[in-house]
């Protein structure tokens, strides 16, 4: 058909082509719509490297960018420990995460993958899955750590707080991940010095629209900006960009026993702006009516956004590259690419990231105790009640308490008469008395000596 179309146009012309005046008039505008789709789309990652052996674990990697990374990862022979809350979900929760594996282990033939309980809105949650990681004899293999778990607000609403009291988006987006990496350190310096280790930290182009408040880093004393919540999430990302810098150069200063230098690289990748569930939420404004009209221009955010498939080549590109094996970590990567210059001036001040890191890190150790505190605090109340609900249940059933029974002991004392002591023993009574108190002290004495 196409051939027959070509030959009728070169030996005979266009005007003898069905439809030529349709093509002439909507056919610059396909060709534009194409090319503008193609470019939004962005750049694709052209590296690649086997993965078979390698192991990654990986935040958030259920839905979005991580859903679309995990596949592509997992037919690659990579061996991926996702990190979820969702194990902490009685019924529902455990059983679609289970379904959700068994479905990439059939899809993709690799039965290597696994679900570890970590909720990164709870630092005590944090805290029990790197305990567990870390309490391996020998250590365990780890070539990577993908940091792609987010939470993003809808406009108009109200201030959500985490387990720990912080701004949900800070909580997940900086605080989380600030605290797995840092309790994971020892595992990362443990690694074979020949092992390409390389941890990726999700960044967003909204960072530039982020603060920084040393004297309130996580929004407790300012007003929670509910019409414009990208600001708290643009400051996540921005404080996450730090420190992601700051830990490098920790990283670095460590000295390993065999003498090699550090290798693990922290990067910080941009993926555009993608087709996420975050996404939808944030345009939908978290409403009924805002999701319908994000179905009806549905056409729309598909031309205009990456779906999550392209959203990940930054991230292929950043974990297969070469380049980043003879460059420090701390880099940024956009569009396949690593960005030399830096948009923030926080992002070159290295004396306000390590402030950053180390007031980070007091504001942890505070929020674990207060919340340690307020967890015991939860499991003595239902000990109390336990107990009191016993006690009735006892008193229901006609046993006696402890009170009681004393009670009854001594009512059945109360009218007898006193022992008359002024009763004299007989001799033969006297000395049997003296032979047994005689008896009583060699026990005694015995007893001591023993």
């Amino acid at each position: 058909m196409p051939l027959n179309i070509l030959g009728t146009i070169l030996l005979e012309g266009t005007d003898k082509v069905p439809g030529w005046d349709y093509v002439k008039m909507y056919g610059p505008l396909v060709v534009l719509a194409g090319s503008l789709k193609y470019y939004l789309n962005g750049s694709t990652n052209t590296w690649e490297r086997d993965l078979h052996g390698k192991v990654y674990m990986v935040t958030g990697g259920t839905s979005g960018i991580g859903a679309s990374l995990v596949y592509d990862l997992a037919k690659r022979g990579a061996q991926l420990v996702l990190l979820t809350s969702q194990l902490d979900l009685e019924g529902v929760g455990t059983a679609w995460i289970a379904d959700y594996i068994q479905d990439l282990r059939d899809d993709t033939g690799n039965q290597l993958i696994y679900a570890e309980s970590c909720d990164l809105s709870s630092l005590y949650s944090v805290r029990k899955f790197a305990t567990k990681w870390l309490d391996q004899t020998p250590p365990r293999r780890l070539d990577g750590i993908l940091c792609l778990a987010a939470d993003s607000e809808p406009s108009g609403k109200a201030r959500e707080s985490s387990v720990d009291g912080v701004e949900i988006q800070m909580a997940v987006n900086y605080l989380g991940h600030y605290h797995l990496l840092t309790l994971l350190e020892p595992a990362l310096k443990v690694q074979p010095a020949d092992r390409d280790v390389r941890v990726l930290l999700a960044s967003c182009m909204s960072q530039s629209l982020g603060e920084i408040n040393l004297d309130d880093l996580l929004w407790e004393e300012r007003k929670y900006p509910s019409k414009q919540p990208w600001k708290v999430y643009g400051s996540s990302k921005l404080m996450l960009s730090m420190f992601a810098k700051e830990y490098q150069r920790r990283l670095d200063m460590f000295q390993r026993k065999d003498g090699e230098p550090n290798n693990t690289r922290l990067n910080v990748v941009n993926p555009g702006i993608v087709r996420t569930p975050s996404t939808r939420r944030v345009l939908s404004l978290g409403t009924v009516w805002g999701l319908f009209l994000y179905v009806l221009m549905y056409p729309i955010w598909w031309f205009l956004l990456k779906s999550g498939e392209h959203g990940m080549q930054s991230f292929l590109f950043a974990m297969n590259t070469p380049e980043l094996v003879k460059r420090k970590g701390g880099n940024y990567i956009k569009e396949c690419s690593i960005v030399s210059n830096e948009t923030r001036s926080e992002l070159k001040d290295e004396q306000l990231q390590a402030t950053l890191f180390d007031k980070t890190k007091e504001l942890i150790e505070v929020l674990e105790k207060r919340s340690a505190i307020e967890r015991n605090r939860t499991k003595i109340k239902p000990k109390e009640e336990k107990k009191k609900k016993d006690k009735q249940v006892k008193k229901d059933d006609g046993v006696l308490s402890e009170a009681d029974r004393l009670s009854v002991f001594k009512s059945a004392f109360k009218d007898q008469p006193l022992p008359n002591r002024s009763l004299q023993l007989t001799p033969e009574e006297e000395k049997q008395r003296n032979l047994r108190l005689t008896n009583l002290d060699k026990k005694l004495n015995k007893s001591r000596k023993a």
